[in-house]
């Protein structure tokens, strides 16, 4: 019984964990990240504020731990479609295509009220997200570019750019026609990339300076 202690006080606070992210999606999606209060959580989750103090440190802190709850379907929907649809060895192209269509489509069927306070209303993801994305997306990159953590968050940031594009322009743009666009986009820089072992060097070719003419 002693044994079971520890694993049933985990699922309690994995539980208490969950309810205060649930209620915190809830609250920023109808309030908007700038107006949403720890209290207007607590109280829509029915837990104290001690509590929530238990497991996040502030607002930005919930918010953040609630954007990543959301990505990590993300994230499993991709290794999974990746498992199952294998690119060629060596495609980077097929790579990031595959990436693009998850992504976009994904975001195409989520609540256009989160879409709208992560991607317009809430703190710029460029500022702490991407690093989280490229830790796992850069490993897919790393066999067949050199800087593949540049490369991949310059592959999300034309995702997050082309889905706030569609937010604000063009929401009736097909998330196929996106993903068409963007994967190009990308794998065209991609594939002019080289692992650094294989970059040849370019030497500059010196021209011999011109001899002016002179007069007679």
């Amino acid at each position: 019984m002693t044994s079971a202690a520890p694993a049933r006080q985990k699922r309690r606070t994995d539980l208490t964990r969950a309810r205060l992210l649930d209620a915190a999606l809830e609250v920023f999606c109808e309030r908007g990240y700038d107006a949403a209060s720890l209290g207007e959580i607590t109280a829509r989750a029915d837990l104290g504020t001690g509590t929530l103090y238990l497991h996040f440190r502030d607002k930005r802190s919930i918010y953040e731990a609630m954007v990543r709850r959301e990505a990590l379907g993300l994230r499993e929907r991709w290794l999974a479609e990746r498992a199952a649809r294998p690119a060629p060895r060596g495609d980077v192209a097929a790579e990031v295509r595959l990436l693009c269509e998850i992504v976009l489509d994904s975001w195409s069927q989520a609540r256009a009220e989160l879409m709208k306070l992560v991607l317009l209303d809430g703190p710029p993801l460029e500022t702490w997200f991407l690093e989280d994305v490229g830790r796992v997306i850069a490993p897919v990159l790393v066999p067949h570019v050199a800087d593949a953590d540049l490369l991949a968050n310059l592959v999300m940031g034309a995702l997050l750019a082309s889905e706030r594009f569609r937010l604000t322009q063009a929401p009736h743009l097909s998330s196929r026609r996106l993903a068409d666009m963007v994967a190009s986009f990308c794998a065209a820089g991609i594939a002019a990339e080289r692992p650094a072992s294989r970059v040849r060097p370019i030497e500059p070719r010196l021209r011999s300076p011109k001899r002016s003419k002179r007069k007679p």
